[in-house]
């Protein structure tokens, strides 16, 4: 049985480095968020603070070339200290270059304010030195979506509310003795000078000195719904007027209503401000938050922002589509389709630069469909037993792919009749169906986790699962046409029965069955966030329906593969195993393309077969094409060996 030792000893060692690479992949999605160290990104954005608070507060200081507050000059003297401080740090970390020349800027800062200049010189230095800071991106100033006003009131209420008073006044119970006082969120003299981006660096970061601590515990969103909701504070009351997107959302975040004024309408600020509160009353509504983002990237593909045009129609799939996905697929498979396909479309316009009248009637085109998609779900009236056909519908489809593989090698192992091997087989799929079910109660943690990352996931996974498939397809096919197979069994089976070598099976099983169990969870958890216990009962029915019909699909392909001779049993296993490959890398680089960490570039052809893992990309298509010419030659080769 020497062969099927080589097979298994070649498990061994590539599933063993296929499983390291996997590892190192998947902590890359950890690292890349970690490569801006998070000391890093405060220390930047302290840096900015400094520079808005002395724009700001230095004509508190000093008039006319007079001190009026030697408390305020003293603070003048101590922020442009600290920022200097924070400047070297970033220089020695390279995160800063020095040919910038920030320093000598923040030198003259310094001696402006010590020779006590006008407040414009100071502010204008100040500004100066913010921009370039900015300029670099090296942290995010604004949030990728409208933030949820709803959820920044109820974040107020328990963080702000105790110092800055129920309705932002300032007269909060413990704020009373306070020096200096809380701010008054409701006096526009100076909410018009701060921009929700000014307050999302305060939040974060506290101010020194004072009562204000920096919230490091928040996330970067609740911090922006907490931004936006206090910058609301100092209108009168709800706009009675629908919001006219007038205003992007990166403008509306990093410019205060003073900046904005010299651009816009005062009631175009009133209207975008206050627009939030009225546009995100829904915002726990997938498709309303995708319509809200394509508006968002229509308006900055207008202005010529194509990268934020390009992120905004990337958050509309990641944070609004894609929840909705395992429904739609369920109930109108055709109507998903082209749901995909009018998302990626926008994504690919905005690549290739299109005219702003095309680009509009994609998203026009993009918006019908999304009602289309609005009008099945509210038909659908999902409950238990919705619930449970979609559920099944997941799980089958998921597991056949994974586990036509799986029987694929079983009837191998079953032919030669090797229990040892069987058990590790079988020992690696299981372990992955338990660390998808333990998945299952941590489903919250996954859907926090970044829609981007998990795509990135889900495509690599795919992507090493390939080369897995190939390798192991063409060993298989390669032996085929192996003379004396009964000697070859009889003489090696006991060797290799007794060996340790087994492992490296059970790793393979557990990476090609952990890759559709994680996607599963995705989807089966998407299917009980609205909370009900019908949704949850549905899944469970779901699961037990899909397992029988996948125990089903097993024993049937096992009593098939029983009757085979063993070299059809070999060839068609190579057969499904090659195919699969060949799916998967159209899958792979799909999920990735979804993520936004690779290029759409559209097919001229609307040719899209999922199940075969065919997308109108050209990106898919190269990579299935090298796979399949891969797969051609490979194959030629093997047979020729075999026949000579």
């Amino acid at each position: 049985m020497r062969l099927f030792k080589l097979i298994l000893n070649s498990y061994t060692g590539l599933t063993f480095t296929i499983l390291t690479r996997l590892a190192l992949a998947i902590s890359l999605l950890f690292l890349v968020q970690l490569a801006f160290p998070q000391s890093a990104d405060n220390e930047t954005r302290m840096l900015i603070n400094l520079m808005d608070y002395i724009a700001k507060d230095y004509g508190m200081a000093v008039q006319n070339g007079e001190v009026v507050s030697e408390f305020e000059f003293a603070e003048m003297q101590e922020f442009v200290q600290s920022a200097s401080d924070y400047h070297t740090k970033l220089t020695q970390a390279s995160i800063i270059d020095t040919h910038l020349q920030l320093g000598s800027h923040i030198n003259s800062l310094s001696m402006a304010i010590v020779s006590k200049s006008s407040s414009e010189k100071v502010a204008n230095i100040a500004d100066e030195i913010k921009a370039k800071i900015l300029a670099l991106n090296l942290v995010a100033q604004s949030p990728k979506t409208w933030p949820d006003m709803n959820a920044g009131k109820s974040a107020f209420s328990v963080h702000c509310a105790s110092c800055h008073g129920a309705t932002g006044d300032g007269n909060g119970p413990v704020g009373a003795g306070l020096n200096p006082s809380p701010t008054n969120f409701t006096d526009r003299n100076i909410m018009n000078g701060v921009a929700p981006f000014q307050a999302f660096n305060t939040i974060r970061l506290g101010i020194p000195g004072t009562g204000m601590r920096g919230f490091e515990e928040l996330s970067d969103e609740q911090i922006w719904n907490l931004a936006f909701y206090i910058e609301s504070l100092h209108y009168d009351s709800p706009s009675s007027q629908n919001t006219s997107n007038a205003i992007n959302l990166e403008e509306i975040a990093t410019l205060s209503d003073e900046e904005l004024i010299g651009k816009y309408s005062e009631s175009d600020i009133r209207a975008n401000r206050l627009g939030s509160v009225e546009t995100n009353t829904n915002a726990s509504i997938p498709t309303e938050v995708a319509r809200t983002l394509l508006k968002e990237s229509l308006n900055a593909y207008k202005s010529e922002q194509f990268d934020l045009a390009a992120d905004h129609a990337l958050n509309a799939y990641l944070k609004g589509i894609e929840l909705i996905e395992p429904q739609i697929k369920a109930s109108d498979n055709a109507l998903f389709q082209e749901l995909e396909s009018s998302m990626m479309a926008i994504r690919a316009g905005i690549k290739a630069r299109i005219g702003y009248g095309e680009m509009t009637e994609r998203v026009e085109h993009a918006m019908m469909v999304i009602d289309e998609a609005d009008a099945v779900l509210m038909d659908s009236k999902r409950g238990m037993l919705m619930t449970a056909f979609i559920a099944i519908t997941i799980l089958v489809r998921e597991g056949l792919e994974a586990f036509f593989v799986i029987l694929a090698i079983l009837g191998v192992l079953r032919t030669v009749d090797s229990p040892s091997a069987i058990r590790w087989l079988h020992g690696g799929w299981i372990s992955a169906v338990v660390m998808g079910i333990a998945g299952w109660f941590f489903a919250d943690s996954l859907l926090n986790f970044s829609a981007e990352s998990r795509e990135l996931m889900e495509g690599l996974i795919a992507l090493i699962a390939v080369v897995v498939l190939l390798y192991l397809g063409f060993w298989l096919h390669g032996k085929t046409e192996a003379a004396k197979w009964k000697e070859f069994v009889e003489t090696k089976i006991k060797s290799l029965i007794n060996s340790n070598n087994m492992i490296g099976l059970g790793a393979f099983s557990f990476v090609v069955v952990f890759r559709e169990a994680f996607e599963s969870v995705l989807f089966l958890s998407s299917l009980t966030t609205d909370g009900q216990s019908e949704s949850k009962i549905g899944v469970l029915i779901g699961f037990i329906g899909a397992a029988a019909i996948l125990l089903f699909v097993a024993w049937a392909i096992l009593k098939w593969f029983k009757k085979l001779p063993i070299r059809k049993v070999f060839l068609y296993s190579s057969i499904v195993i090659l195919a699969l490959a060949f799916v998967l890398a159209g899958d792979g680089i799909h999920a990735i393309q979804e993520g936004g960490y690779l290029d759409i570039r559209s097919f001229p052809m609307n040719i899209k077969l999922p199940l075969l893992g065919i997308y109108p990309t050209y990106e898919t298509m190269v990579v299935q094409i090298a796979v399949l010419v891969a797969i051609t030659i490979l194959w030629k080769v093997n047979s020729k060996k075999s026949v000579s």
